[in-house]
């Protein structure tokens, strides 16, 4: 999920990075990333009037180069940001080779409200248009709905199929805006906390699944990159649902600050150059990202990565998992278990020291594994060879691009993140798997990463070292 402290949903609206930040230019070596728009963060405001809505059958526009979809749940305690950011993707506004388009849902009562902007309920779909105001949203609505379930999947999938029609391009990304939670799917109780999966809805307390992820896409068509503006969504698990609908993935091992994506960045980026690939957009998200966090400040991940590559590590992952419990090194395991950086799934009230954190990254795990394994003979051999090849397919062939900023809460660099997460057993064995996997939705084995990298079993069998 997104981390929205009070103070910084007041700061939303009360920071300004000026003069300081108004030329950034990325030490890359590739023009795509140079001479990107400033930061800025806009001010307290007069609400904006509601602009005039028109009919959702909107004629379909001229084929443009790029059309970027953001889906924004604005329904839960993350409304205020969703209104910067909209805000941000003013700055840049659609262009001639690009359109922007939005689904932005906001309600009433829930934690963090705001009445800023009209105090609207609802869903609008919007066009954003560039303005010099960043008080206020002033972009045309082109069609509205009164109620409307953002934890609901179809109506993701309603948004793509709506903006491909009236919007069309020649290559697409979509963001989908929200908390995240990876693929942990919550069971859905009356004391469920908010804030558990992606796109969690507060009004109707539905949000969409890991597997839904997928159906988005496969129901809505492929777009070229998919992203997720959300927390701790750069998981195997997950990206293994979209692998066959999109070219290029992007997302965060870790929490997500509140200011989520620099819009402004990207979109002026890619107004700059709409001739970009897929891979190119993917790369100057992860590149404005960390210059944004680098300058606020503030400590944030992203990667990038090919949905063409999935396959092979399913494959790899098998085999490393198959020589992990043929070697029976138990105390590289552990070592391995209790060395790798985790990421923030439970929070510090409930894990101050994130050992109850059961999300890892899987290159530095396949690392420290080798690294510990004492034995001499060819089982132990065949696992730091495979452990290798694994990191070398992870870094060399899978990940487009990843960049970090700061530490984590426990003082850990982000930097020992190489771009893709797993599921790991918590470094407390007091937490048993038959616990943990109690509060699961449905089956880890239901999810198509498991039934082609077998990752289960081999996480079953960590359990079991002690």
């Amino acid at each position: 999920m997104k981390r929205v402290t009070s103070a910084v949903l007041t700061g939303f609206f009360l920071f300004s990075l000026t003069a300081a930040y108004a030329q950034f230019d990325f030490d890359s070596g590739n023009s795509i990333y140079d001479n990107l728009p400033a930061i800025s963060v806009p001010q307290p405001g007069t609400p904006a009037k509601p602009p005039e809505a028109r009919d959702a059958d909107v004629k379909a526009a001229p084929e443009k180069k790029w059309t970027v979809m953001v889906f924004i749940n604005g329904k839960n305690d993350l409304e205020i940001a969703g209104l910067y950011n909209v805000n941000q993707m003013e700055r840049v506004g659609s262009t001639k080779d690009m359109n922007i388009v939005v689904e932005y849902g906001r309600m009433k009562g829930q934690a963090g409200d705001t009445d800023l902007d009209g105090d609207w309920t609802g869903a609008r779909r919007i066009l954003v248009k560039k303005d010099a105001d960043q008080e206020k949203i002033t972009s045309p609505v082109v069609a509205t709905a009164e109620t409307v379930d953002m934890g609901d999947y179809k109506r993701a999938v309603d948004f793509v199929a709506w903006a491909k029609k009236a919007y069309p391009a020649k290559k697409y990304m979509l963001i989908l805006w929200d908390h995240g939670t990876g693929w942990l799917d919550p069971q859905q109780t009356k004391k469920a906390a908010p804030g558990k999966g992606i796109s969690f809805d507060d009004e109707t307390g539905n949000y969409i699944r890991t597997q839904q992820i997928g159906r988005i896409l496969k129901e809505a068509g492929k777009v070229d990159v998919l992203a997720f503006d959300a927390c701790l969504m750069q998981m195997a698990e997950v990206v293994y649902e979209v692998k066959d609908y999109t070219k290029v993935i992007v997302g965060s091992q870790e929490v997500v600050p509140g200011y989520g994506y620099p819009y402004s960045l990207i979109l002026g980026a890619l107004a700059k150059k709409p001739g970009m690939t897929a891979e190119d957009l993917g790369s100057v998200t992860v590149e404005a990202f960390k210059l944004f966090y680098d300058k606020v400040k503030k400590s944030a991940q992203l990667s990038a990565i090919r949905s063409s590559k999935l396959g092979g590590l399913a494959t790899l992952l098998a085999e490393f998992g198959k020589l992990a419990k043929e070697a029976e090194d138990a105390d590289a395991l552990k070592a391995a278990r209790n060395g790798v950086i985790r990421y923030d799934i439970t929070g510090a009230k409930v894990d101050p020291n994130m050992t109850i954190s059961f999300f890892g990254d899987l290159s530095q795990y396949a690392a420290l594994l080798a690294a510990n394994a004492k034995g001499t003979d060819d089982k132990t051999a065949s696992l730091k060879a495979k452990a290798a090849a694994l990191q070398n397919f992870i870094s060399g062939e899978l990940v487009i691009n990843n960049k970090s900023s700061g530490k984590n809460r426990v003082g850990r660099d982000l930097s020992e993140s190489k771009g893709l997460s797993i599921y790991l057993p918590p470094v407390e064995t007091r937490v048993a798997q038959e616990k943990l996997e109690g509060i699961f939705e449905g089956k880890y084995a239901d999810f198509a990463f498991d039934k082609a990298a077998g990752w289960h079993d081999f996480v079953t069998y960590l359990y079991s070292v002690k």
